[in-house]
């Protein structure tokens, strides 16, 4: 049986670091290999860390035969809308990739086309939704949850008992404390210190996290 081609939607340096990742996990066995990469703004042919630009958008529709997705991308928007595009289509799977020197729990629950990067710690109980990507370093406490298209930024604390909605946006070094809520599409900025609720599409920032226009 013939291994699993993985492409990478991003060329950019999010989804080149994914790219390390996946050559470290799926491609360093015989299920999968690394194929290349995925992004209508790079020219066809360029080539990234070894690895070429196939295509786009359109490389994935008409793509014979079974093919492994991997988000290298943080926009949740961008995840979301290409997720519910293609996760119908039977040839296309949402590998999840987990970076060897991660720490997930064996008793935390993750869904599809989830990516954890180097150093991150998920405790016992978390549950993370599709597409999550968790960037280097990310800590997250028992029983928190973490909706789909969620992107968490290196460094980022989240402690127990956590609720992120869905295609937030929680940036590098900010701490969110135990047992707070974080709306769908919400964004918490980079070094925040979150001490309270955060609504559905808010922004907060500073320390404490305040809600800026």
């Amino acid at each position: 049986m013939s291994s699993i081609p993985v492409v990478v939607f991003g060329a950019g340096g999010l989804g080149r670091e994914v790219m390390r990742t996946v050559l470290l996990t799926l491609a360093s066995n015989e299920e999968y290999h690394a194929l290349g990469y995925v992004d209508d703004g790079v020219a066809v042919g360029t080539i990234r860390n070894g690895f070429p630009v196939l295509g786009g958008y359109d490389y994935l529709e008409n793509f014979d035969g079974d093919i492994a997705l991997v988000f290298g991308i943080g926009n949740s928007d961008t995840k979301a809308g290409l997720y519910h595009k293609f996760k119908d289509n039977r040839n296309i799977s949402f590998p999840n990739v987990i970076h060897p020197g991660a720490s997930v729990d064996e008793y935390a629950s993750l869904g599809r086309g989830v990516v954890i990067g180097l150093g991150c710690s998920i405790s016992v109980d978390v549950v993370i939704g599709n597409c999550v990507f968790m960037n280097s370093c990310t800590l997250v406490g028992h029983d928190s949850k973490i909706g789909d298209f969620t992107s968490i930024m290196s460094l980022a604390a989240i402690s127990g008992n956590v609720t992120i909605g869905e295609r937030c946006l929680i940036g590098v070094q900010s701490a969110i404390k135990q047992g707070l809520s974080v709306g769908d599409a919400a964004v918490v900025g980079m070094g925040s210190v979150v001490l309270r609720n955060v609504p559905a599409g808010a922004t907060v920032l500073g320390n404490p996290a305040r809600r800026i226009r």
